[in-house]
């Protein structure tokens, strides 16, 4: 990728990743800790709706100064790193997950990926989305999970604002994936349609009948 486009487009969409990244974290800490948007803003002293437009990741709001000042409202702490230019194992890791998921749909079901969230300043974006006669599923990997109710909250925030019908959560085959699920066993509960089940209805392009958690 990095051969096909300029520096600069390449820049732009690394801020954009990594500003929806700081702001998926804060809006995550600020829920878990039970505090308001104007809780936050008055802590930190700026006007509630800057801080709405920073948890949107508007690139003139949420910037470093702000995102430093916000992180310790919420008991947390902004860092950074930089490392040398190429493809993140991870990077390649999630890619390499939705590509396994795919290969599994029938022919009929239209698959697309980084389907943006159709709010104006609203920088997330699905993983991937499935399209069918009988509606349309948001599909949100990970390949390490360790947060498991931030990423469920996140996922089910996504399909709250993508307006999808099912959600599938798709987690990557691996042991500490094992390990962290069999400690929130609640959440088999919440997304009730497992792996075999999910896979064999998509596999012939027929719902999967609820929200799925696929292990793959």
């Amino acid at each position: 990728m990095a051969g096909r486009e300029t520096v600069a487009t390449l820049g732009a969409r690394r801020s954009r990743l990594l500003r929806q990244w700081i702001a998926e974290e804060l809006v995550n800490a600020r829920l878990a800790g039970g505090l308001s948007v104007r809780d936050v803003a008055r802590r930190v002293g700026v006007s509630p709706g800057r801080i709405e437009r920073s948890e949107r990741a508007e690139p003139g709001a949420l910037t470093i100064d702000l995102a430093a000042r916000i992180a310790p409202a919420l008991g947390l702490q902004l860092a950074f790193s930089l490392h040398l230019n190429g493809d993140p194992a991870r990077d390649r890791a999630h890619l390499a997950l939705l590509e396994r998921f795919r290969r599994r749909l029938h022919p009929s079901l239209t698959w697309r990926t980084e389907v943006p969230v159709p709010h104006p300043g609203d920088l997330r974006s699905a993983d991937g989305m499935i399209e069918a006669g009988f509606g349309t599923i948001l599909v949100e990997a990970e390949t390490r999970l360790t947060d498991v109710q931030a990423v469920e909250r996140k996922s089910s925030l996504k399909k709250r604002d993508l307006g999808a019908d099912r959600l599938i959560l798709l987690v990557a085959e691996t042991p500490n994936n094992r390990k962290v699920l069999e400690l929130h066993l609640e959440l088999r509960e919440r997304l009730c349609v497992g792996t075999r089940r999910c896979l064999s209805a998509l596999s012939r392009g027929e719902d999967p009948g609820g929200d799925c958690l696929v292990i793959l």
